[in-house]
């Protein structure tokens, strides 16, 4: 609904003239936005707001991040691998491994990248793909072992322990899990860790864990429950 201004501006007392313009002046509606102008402002807020084309497409192939960039990266040097297979054949075998190297790299720096991720979807996605590393890549088993541990999401954490029970059997997980149980700082790591062992450890690694049970080398909560686990277990 239109307004009528008001006039503040002065007008000379003894001019009947001036005084009827400045009235006419201020019966003058005060200008209104358009009905389109407050729908027009905010169509255009959102389609501002909305993501460009590039910006998604740069989304979809996860530019947005160091893993985004490091994965085409990856990509680059298994096409000029492929390009030198095609080209040299049998030949020129150490420039071959060397980029072939490189591509190892690149892979497991992405993995690494992935386990660390702010995004529980990106760890998870970490944990399945460090499951054909961690047995000879310590740093990699280490990564593993903190979201098997540490983790707060359920579904990332029942991935890592599952990933790391299908890696028991191979002397270095199977020593560096043992040795976490020892040093754990805290019931919570112990629990999951001895739970990890108690699930898909061999007969070794469970009289290891019943040996630190009887010794009181575990918090007493959990001694106990090795104790009646395993005991369960055998009887």
């Amino acid at each position: 609904m239109s307004e009528q201004r008001k006039t503040t501006l002065p007008f000379a007392a003894d001019d009947a003239t001036e005084k009827r313009l400045w009235d006419a002046l201020g019966e003058i509606p005060a200008a209104e936005p358009s009905a389109n102008l407050r729908r027009n402002f905010y169509a255009r807020l959102e389609q501002e707001a909305r993501p460009t084309f590039p910006a998604r497409l740069r989304q979809l192939l996860g530019f947005g991040s160091n893993a985004g960039w490091i994965t085409a990266t990856a990509c680059l040097l298994i096409g000029l691998v492929t390009g030198q297979v095609l080209e040299t054949g049998s030949g020129n075998t150490e420039r071959l491994a060397a980029l072939e190297q490189n591509v190892t790299m690149l892979n497991r720096t992405l993995v690494l990248d992935r386990l660390e991720n702010d995004s529980a979807g990106k760890r998870l996605q970490g944990v399945l793909d460090a499951a054909y590393l961690a047995s000879d890549d310590t740093e990699i088993a280490n990564a593993l072992l903190q979201r098997a541990t540490e983790e707060r999401v359920n579904s990332v954490r029942a991935a890592a322990i599952d990933v790391l029970g299908r890696q028991l059997g191979s002397p270095a997980i199977d020593r560096h899990i043992m040795d976490s149980i020892i040093d754990a700082d805290s019931p919570i790591v112990q629990l999951a860790l001895i739970d990890l062992v108690l699930r898909n450890g061999d007969a070794q690694q469970l009289n290891e864990l019943l040996q630190l049970a009887e010794d009181d080398a575990l918090y007493p909560d959990l001694a106990r429950h090795v104790l009646t686990s395993l005991k369960r277990d055998t009887a």
